[in-house]
C-alpha cells in the first residue's frame, strides 16, 4: 500500500486525463441533443432514445471494465494501458459524432447517432473506469486521497470549461449565431479541439503515472465475476452512497440537458451570453471552491460537508430559477456564484467511495477498486440515461416546437419548472439519503490501521 506523500506533479499528472474525459462529457451533454434535434433534424423522442441506449450500454460495460482492469497484469500496470487506449479511441469517436453525413430519413439519422454514440461511450468506459480506480490506489492516506481527487476535480472543471466554452466561442466568432451553417462549423471545429484535448491529456497521464500502477491482487482470494459483483451489491454502505449519488446525478443530467433551452426560451439569452456570463463564472467559482472543500473535510470529516453542499445546491435550484426575469443576466450570475460553491462538494463523494473500498478489503481481503468504481459509474450512467431520455420526452410533452426561434410563454414557464424544482428535487433527495451513510471517519481510520498491519504482516512472510 502506498502511504508516502505524493508529489504535486504526480497528482496533477494523474488528474489531467480528466480534462479530456469531462470535456467530452460536457460537450455532448450540453450540445448533442440540441444539435441533432435542431440542426440534423432528428425527432426529439428518437434522439432521447438513441442517447439513452448508448448510455445504458456504457453503464453495463463499466463494471466489466473495472473487473478487467482489476485482473490485468502487464508491464505498463493494470490501469494505465486502458487510459492510453481509451484516450485514442475516444478522440476518434468524438470527431465522428459531430460530423454526421447528410441523411434524409429519420431512421438513418437515428441509426447514425446511436452507432457513433455507442462508440463514444465504449471508449469512455475504457478510459474513465481504470482512471478513477487508479486515483484511489495512488495513496492509502485518507487526506492525501482527498487531495488526489481534488486535483481530479480541478482538471475536470477545466474540461468542463473547454467542453462548454469552445463551441459557444467559435459560434460567436462566426457572427450570426442563428445561422445553421455557422452552428455546424462551430460544432465540427469544437469536436476537433476536444478530440485533441482528450488525446494529449490521456498521453500525459499515462506517462506521469509510470511506476505508480503497481498494486498486485491476491489471486487466491479472487471471486468469479458475478459472485464478486453480487457481493458488492450486498454492501449496504456502498448502496446508500451509490443511490444518493445516482439520484443527485439525475438532477445534474436534467440541468445539463435542459440548460440551453431554459436560458434561450425562458430568459431570452443567446448561447454565447449564457456560456460566457453564467456558465463560465459558475465553473470558475467551482474550481476555486475545491480548496475550501478539501480543507473543511480534513477539519471536520467528509460526511457533513458533502451533505450540506448537495442540499444547498438543491435548495438554491428549487427557489431561484423559476423567478428570474426575462432578459437579465445579473440574477442567474449571482445564482451561478453560490451554485459553484455548493457544487465543489462533489469531490468528497469520490473520496468517500475509496473509504468504502477500504472497508470491503477489510471484510473480504480482496482489492476490488476497479469493480467498485465500475459499478459506481454504472449507476451514474443509468441515471444519466434516464435523465436524457426523460428530457427528450419532456420537450415533446411541454409543447416544445423544434426549429422555431421562439417558443410560447407557457413552454418557457414549463422549462423553468423543469430546470428549477425539477432539478433541485433530485439534489435534495440525494443529500437526504446520504444522511443514512453509516461509515464514520473514526471507523475508517480504524479500518486503515488494521489493513496496514495486515499488509506489513504479509510482507514479513
Amino acid at each position: 500500500m502506498n502511504q508516502t506523500k505524493l508529489k504535486t506533479p504526480v497528482k496533477m499528472g494523474y488528474g489531467l486525463a480528466e480534462t479530456g474525459i469531462t470535456a467530452v462529457q460536457l460537450f455532448t451533454q450540453i450540445y448533442l441533443l440540441k444539435y441533432y434535434t435542431e440542426i440534423v433534424g432528428l425527432n426529439s423522442s428518437l434522439a432521447g432514445i438513441a442517447l439513452s441506449i448508448s448510455v445504458i450500454w456504457d453503464a453495463i460495460s463499466d463494471p466489466l471494465m473495472g473487473r478487467i482492469s482489476d485482473h490485468t497484469h502487464s508491464r505498463f500496470g493494470r490501469r494505465r494501458p486502458y487510459i492510453l487506449i481509451g484516450g485514442i479511441l475516444l478522440a476518434i469517436s468524438v470527431l465522428l459524432l459531430f460530423s454526421p453525413p447528410q441523411i434524409a430519413s429519420q431512421i438513418g439519422k437515428f441509426s447514425y447517432l446511436l452507432s457513433v454514440y455507442l462508440l463514444v461511450n465504449t471508449a469512455m468506459t475504457i478510459i474513465s473506469v481504470p482512471h478513477i480506480a487508479l486515483g484511489g490506489e495512488l495513496s492509502f492516506e485518507r487526506n492525501e486521497r482527498t487531495s488526489v481527487f481534488g486535483w481530479r476535480l480541478f482538471f475536470s472543471n477545466i474540461g468542463m470549461l473547454i467542453g462548454m466554452i469552445v463551441p459557444a466561442a467559435i459560434l460567436q466568432s462566426l457572427g450570426d449565431e442563428s445561422s445553421k451553417q455557422n452552428i455546424i462549423t462551430s460544432r465540427t471545429t469544437a469536436g476537433e479541439i476536444v478530440s485533441l484535448v482528450i488525446l494529449v491529456s490521456s498521453l500525459i497521464t499515462f506517462w506521469v503515472t509510470k511506476g505508480k500502477d503497481t498494486i498486485q491482487s491476491d489471486k487466491t482470494k479472487q471471486l468469479p465475476f458475478f459472485q464478486s459483483f453480487g457481493s458488492v451489491l450486498k454492501n449496504r454502505m456502498f448502496l446508500i452512497l451509490l443511490f444518493a449519488f445516482v439520484i443527485a446525478t439525475i438532477g445534474r443530467t436534467f440541468n445539463s440537458a435542459i440548460a440551453l433551452y431554459y436560458y434561450e426560451y425562458r430568459l431570452g439569452l443567446k448561447e454565447s451570453q449564457v456560456v460566457i456570463n453564467i456558465l463560465l463564472p459558475f465553473f470558475l467559482v467551482l474550481m476555486v471552491s475545491i480548496g475550501f472543500w478539501v480543507w473543511i473535510s480534513k477539519k471536520i470529516g467528509k460526511k457533513i460537508p458533502a451533505f450540506f453542499g448537495v442540499f444547498g445546491l438543491g435548495l438554491l435550484t428549487v427557489i431561484v430559477y423559476p423567478l428570474f426575469p426575462y432578459g437579465e443576466l445579473r440574477p442567474p450570475l449571482i445564482a451561478a456564484f453560490f451554485g459553484g460553491i455548493f457544487a465543489g462538494s462533489i469531490l468528497i463523494m469520490d473520496s468517500i467511495l475509496t473509504d468504502v473500498v477500504d472497508y470491503d478489503e477489510f471484510k473480504t481481503g480482496e482489492k476490488r477498486e476497479g469493480l467498485y468504481f465500475g459499478i459506481w459509474k454504472m449507476g451514474v450512467k443509468f441515471s444519466q440515461a434516464f435523465g436524457i431520455a426523460i428530457t427528450g420526452f419532456l420537450l415533446d410533452i411541454i409543447g416544445f416546437q423544434n426549429g422555431l426561434t421562439t417558443q410560447s410563454p407557457e413552454v418557457g414557464f414549463r422549462l423553468a419548472m423543469i430546470f428549477g424544482p425539477g432539478v433541485g428535487f433530485f439534489f435534495i433527495l440525494g443529500s437526504l439519503l446520504f444522511l443514512f451513510f453509516p461509515l464514520s471517519d473514526s471507523k475508517h481510520i480504524q479500518v486503515q490501521r488494521i489493513l496496514t498491519k495486515r499488509t506489513l504482516k504479509n510482507m514479513k512472510r
